[in-house]
């Protein structure tokens, strides 16, 4: 490695722009090309991304490379986010060769370690008999999800040791039960010494027949767990049968043990709003809830308009549950209810000086409210120059120039890392002067009070968007709205599922759209297209308002997780539609449809519009009184929820 090392120590100033061909250097890293990894490496000397070559040869030969073969790149480029990735690959090769004087060494400067780099932590303490290091590897073993096999030498120490214990093993079942991960919930069994009911065959019965399992009584831990997952797989399809199987299955449980299935059983059903949700968590009760329970046994309450148990449930949350906007809004909303006015004001006022869904209802309903007018600012010329000249940020524009999009935003973010309020509006200002409206936003957000409104809330493609819109009979705030939340402006984007463009429509609906558009000739590349993808996106729109009883709640929860779950969760009669969004079962689906009206809300500002955030909030219709509608189609982003 002795040519790579003398690469690695070259000291040449960089270059003011990227001459790295990084489609050429994404290939060779996936192929692990070696001889082009080396000279792309070469080549890059001096270059303002010349640590990505170097760093991908490394990489490459990360099981056969030495300390002195990494350590000058870790020196070289120390406090960059190659650097930590480097430094991330480096340790876990060492942990895999039980090397733990360098891991020793290395481990404290890595910025955000992984739970598996935890893990190989722990077994170097374990070996030094630290028993203060090791005993902070304890909160690792609390997971749903399957960790790294790293893992299991620690945990086998912590068991040996009682720093874990039977019960905790127990618990750490009923998380993978919970979380439907039976095959986890199976391995995890060895820790109880491998119980019948855990075992593949009996985890199948469970899950397939759950009505079964309650035929014989629990007898014992296991069989309880056995019937609790039971009872959960059931109530998914049936929470009434289910709960009246486990009323009578647990009437000599632990009190712990009834407690927790009543929970389980009331945050299924209030994802389904069955109007028994409520009842059953007041079973359960609070304590012992975590933060899915807790929000979930309010919702519940709240689907029922049963506002003396939203206030009592808010009340017993822990306090910084209690800071959040959602919660003091719906606690100020419950006092209302309940003829106490007087108490709520001061809520909704604390709430009038953000700018999120929440804030902005609490800033109708309250008023008018005298405050100081905010000073907003754009950065000027000179300021944006100097913040180009940060390292990080001449790199984020090296990136993005090239579409390296996801290394770009981590290099912006790590340069933004100690900077002050108006180098970070002079790298806000910066980004949306080059089209960078992801940056922008991302970067303007931290600075609410300063920022000027169109840093937060840019709306580029001004004509298109309001022709595509107005041609449609939409709204262009509601339409800048949406497209800030699924794109952030980004005309190329694709996401994991496949979505595409500004409006990212899935090919399955972009087709369709294009078919009833009569675009014969259609081809999937047009779409991202600016013009079409705008175009397709709000002719998608109206489609769905048409059949959703022109309420743009149901269209927007449509348009993110598909039109016939927004209609599902409908009441059979009218709905507060406040209530019908903060009821929503997907977080992803719920938290999108406040950020786009309160999207909505901030661009109708800007272009001044006088509609409400209320009048956007119209009842929701009952499902008895909304029309049939095609559900062959999802959501348009493939947005399904959690």
């Amino acid at each position: 490695m002795k040519s790579l090392l003398a690469l690695i120590t070259l000291g040449a100033s960089l270059c003011a722009q990227a001459q790295i061909d990084l489609t050429q250097l994404r290939e060779a890293a996936r192929s692990r090309d070696l001889a082009t990894l080396n000279q792309l490496a070469q080549n890059a000397n001096g270059d303002v991304l010349e640590m990505y070559p170097r760093y991908y040869l490394l990489s490459a030969q990360i099981n056969t490379l030495t300390e002195a073969d990494v350590a000058p790149f870790l020196a070289r480029y120390d406090g960059t986010p190659i650097a930590e990735r480097l430094r991330a690959d480096w340790l876990k090769e060492l942990g895999k060769r039980q090397d733990w004087v360098s891991y020793d060494t290395e481990y404290p400067k890595l910025d955000s370690p992984s739970a598996e780099l935890k893990c190989y932590a722990a077994q170097s303490a374990a070996l030094r008999n630290d028993t203060g290091a090791l005993a902070q590897a304890r909160p690792l073993w609390f997971s749903a999800r399957p960790l790294a096999d790293a893992c299991n030498p620690v945990f086998d120490t912590l068991f040996t040791r009682n720093v874990l214990t039977q019960d905790d093993a127990w618990t750490r079942i009923r998380m993978a039960l919970n979380a439907n991960r039976s095959d986890l919930a199976r391995q995890l069994g060895a820790r109880v010494g491998f119980p019948a009911e855990l075992t593949a065959k009996s985890l199948a019965r469970a899950a397939n027949t759950p009505d079964k399992v309650f035929d014989a009584a629990a007898d014992g831990r296991a069989a309880r767990e056995m019937q609790l997952y039971a009872m959960q797989r059931l109530a998914r399809k049936d929470a009434d049968r289910a709960a009246q199987l486990f009323q009578s299955a647990s009437i000599n449980w632990p009190a712990a043990d009834q407690r927790y299935g009543w929970q389980q059983l009331g945050l299924i059903a209030a994802k389904n709003h069955n109007d028994n949700a409520s009842a059953w968590f007041e079973r359960g009760g609070m304590a012992g809830l975590d933060e899915a329970g807790r929000f979930w046994a309010v919702r519940a309450a709240l689907r029922v308009r049963d506002f003396k148990t939203v206030l009592a449930r808010i009340d017993a949350m822990p306090a910084d549950d209690l800071q959040l906007s959602v919660w003091r809004y719906w606690k100020a909303e419950a006092l209302r209810a309940q003829g106490r006015g007087a108490e709520a004001q001061p809520l909704l006022l604390g709430l009038t000086d953000g700018d999120d869904f929440y804030a902005l209802l609490a800033r109708e309903e309250i008023g008018p409210v005298a405050s100081e007018k905010p000073q907003h600012r754009r950065a000027d010329a000179t300021e944006q120059r100097t913040i180009e000249q940060v390292p990080g940020i001449r790199r984020a524009l090296a990136l993005y120039a090239q579409n390296w999009r996801v290394e770009g935003a981590r290099e912006w973010a790590w340069a933004l890392r100690g900077m002050n309020d108006g180098q970070m509006l002079a790298a806000a200002t910066l980004a949306d002067a080059r089209g960078l409206y992801d940056r922008s936003i991302d970067t303007a957000e931290r600075l609410k009070p300063l920022s000027d409104p169109t840093l937060r809330y840019p709306y580029p493609w001004r004509n298109v968007v309001t022709q595509a819109a107005q041609d449609q009979g939409l709204d262009p705030a509601w339409v800048y709205g949406l497209i800030r939340q699924e794109s952030r402006f980004v005309p190329d984007i694709r996401s994991s599922a496949g979505a595409a463009g500004l409006m990212q429509l899935m090919p399955a609906t972009a087709k369709w759209v294009a078919g009833k558009m009569g675009r014969k000739r259609f081809d999937l590349s047009e779409v991202t297209d600016i013009s079409t993808n705008v175009s397709m996106g709000t002719f998608y729109l109206r489609y769905l308002l048409d059949r959703l009883d022109e309420h743009p709640v149901l269209v927007t929860a449509g348009y993110n997780a598909g039109p016939g779950r927004a209609r599902n969760w409908q009441n059979n009669d009218a709905l507060d539609a406040a209530i019908y969004i903060e009821t929503i079962p997907f977080d992803e689906t719920r938290n999108y449809v406040k950020k786009v009206l309160a999207n909505a809300q901030h661009y109708g500002a800007s272009f001044g519009s006088n509609t409400t955030l209320h009048q956007r909030l119209a009842a929701i219709p009952g499902k008895l009184v909304t029309p049939p509608q095609d559900n062959s189609l999802g959501g348009a982003d493939g947005g399904d929820g959690n």
